[in-house]
C-alpha cells in the first residue's frame, strides 16, 4: 500500500499510536484475553457460556501470531434498543482480526470475525454487524485496487500536493461507494478531517508568494479550525514527537537507562514509561539477534567451499533454528537492508 503515505493522519499519529496501543509484536502469551463488553444493558452473564468458548477458540487460533498476548482490540456498542451504535471502536475490532491476514487463510481470518460478532451480540445488532463487516471487506477489496492503479508521489512539490487531494478524493470516493455515509462518518471522520488539515497546511508551507509572516498568520487561522478532539490529538502528537527525539537524542549522546526513564515519566506517566522501558529493551533484544544471524548468514554466503545450493540450504537452517514462522516474516526486510549495505560497500 505504497501510495497510502498520502493519508498524512495516518503518518503523523502513527507516533503516538506506536507508544499507547497495545502491544502486537510476539509476547509471551497471556493466561486470558480481555474480551471487551460489547452489549449496553445486558446481563454479563447472558453470553458468559459463550465467551469462554470465544476465549479458548482465540487463544488456541492466536497463540503463534503476532497477536500473541494481546488484548482484543475495539468494542461492538449497542444501544438501549439492541441495535448496532456505528463507532470507530468497530473498525479497530474489525482490524484486529484482519491484521492477522497472512498468518491464517483469508477465509479464516474472515470466518474469525464473524464468529467474534455472532458469540458478542444478539439481534438485531448481530446481522447488522454481519453486513456492515461484509461491506467493509468489499471496500478493502476496492481499496486494494485502487492503491494499485495509484503511483506513490516521490517528492514534496506543490504539485504533488494537487496529486494528494486528487487520490484523496478517490479514496473518499470508494468508502462512499461500498459504506453508508454514517459508517464512513464513524470509521474515517476523523482521519478525513485531519487529511484536509494537512493538505492545507502543506499549500500554505510551499506557497512563495506568502512571506514567512503572511504563512504564520494563515497557518494559525488553520490551526482554530480543528474540531476541538482533532487539535487535541494534534497536539499529543507533536508533544509524543517532541519526547521521542529528545530520547532518541539522549540515547545518541550515551544516556543511561534511568535518565531517558525519567523524561518518560515526567512526560507520559510511570505506566506509559514502564511500557516503552520494556519496549526498548525488547527492541533491544531482537536486534541483537538479528546482528548475530546476520553475521552468521554473511559467513555462510561468503564460504567459497560451498555450491549457492549449500549456502542457501545453511542459511535456511539457520533461519528455522533462530526463529519462529511469525519472526521470520520480519526478518526479510532486515536481511534486504543488509544485502543493500554490502551492496553500496
Amino acid at each position: 500500500m505504497k501510495w497510502m503515505i498520502i493519508v498524512f493522519a495516518i503518518s503523523l499519529m502513527a507516533s503516538a499510536f506506536l507508544w499507547f496501543e497495545p502491544e502486537v509484536t510476539p509476547l509471551h502469551l497471556s493466561s486470558s484475553i480481555t474480551l471487551q463488553s460489547s452489549s449496553i444493558g445486558q446481563a454479563p452473564e447472558e453470553h458468559s457460556h459463550q465467551n469462554a468458548h470465544l476465549i479458548d477458540t482465540f487463544l488456541s487460533k492466536l497463540s503463534d501470531t503476532s497477536l500473541k498476548g494481546t488484548d482484543v482490540d475495539g468494542l461492538y456498542p449497542v444501544d438501549a434498543d439492541g441495535n448496532l451504535v456505528l463507532s470507530n471502536s468497530i473498525k479497530h475490532r474489525f482490524e484486529y482480526f484482519l491484521s492477522t491476514m497472512g498468518e491464517f487463510p483469508l477465509e479464516e481470518v474472515l470466518e474469525m470475525v464473524r464468529e467474534d460478532i455472532s458469540l458478542n451480540l444478539s439481534s438485531p445488532a448481530k446481522e447488522q454487524a454481519l453486513a456492515l463487516f461484509d461491506d467493509y471487506v468489499a471496500y478493502k477489496y476496492a481499496l486494494a485496487d485502487l492503491e494499485a492503479s495509484l503511483q506513490a508521489p516521490q517528492d514534496y512539490e506543490i504539485h504533488d500536493i494537487q496529486r494528494f487531494r486528487f487520490q484523496l478524493d478517490q479514496l473518499r470516493a470508494v468508502r462512499r461507494d461500498y459504506l453508508s455515509s454514517e459508517a464512513v462518518d464513524a470509521f474515517f471522520g476523523f482521519d478525513e478531517i485531519y487529511d484536509d488539515f494537512m493538505l492545507s497546511r502543506l499549500e500554505i508551507q510551499n506557497n512563495q508568494q506568502l512571506s514567512a509572516d503572511e504563512k504564520q498568520a494563515q497557518l494559525s487561522a488553520l490551526e482554530q479550525t480543528l474540531p476541538g478532539d482533532v487539535k487535541e490529538m494534534r497536539d499529543e502528537t507533536q508533544r509524543v514527537s517532541q519526547v521521542f527525539k529528545v530520547t532518541e537524542d539522549m540515547k545518541t549522546s550515551g544516556a543511561d537507562e534511568a535518565e531517558i526513564y525519567s523524561v518518560r515519566e515526567q512526560a507520559f506517566g510511570q505506566e506509559a514509561a514502564l511500557r516503552l522501558k520494556a519496549l526498548d529493551q525488547q527492541r533491544a533484544q531482537w536486534q541483537n539477534r538479528v546482528d548475530s544471524y546476520l553475521a552468521k548468514r554473511k559467513a555462510i554466503m561468503s564460504d567459497d567451499v560451498m555450491t549457492p545450493d549449500e549456502q542457501q540450504a545453511q542459511v535456511e537452517d539457520l533461519r528455522q533454528a533462530s526463529f519462529s514462522d511469525q519472526e521470520q516474516a520480519r526478518l526479510s526486510a532486515f536481511e534486504i537492508m543488509a544485502e543493500q549495505q554490502e551492496a553500496n560497500h
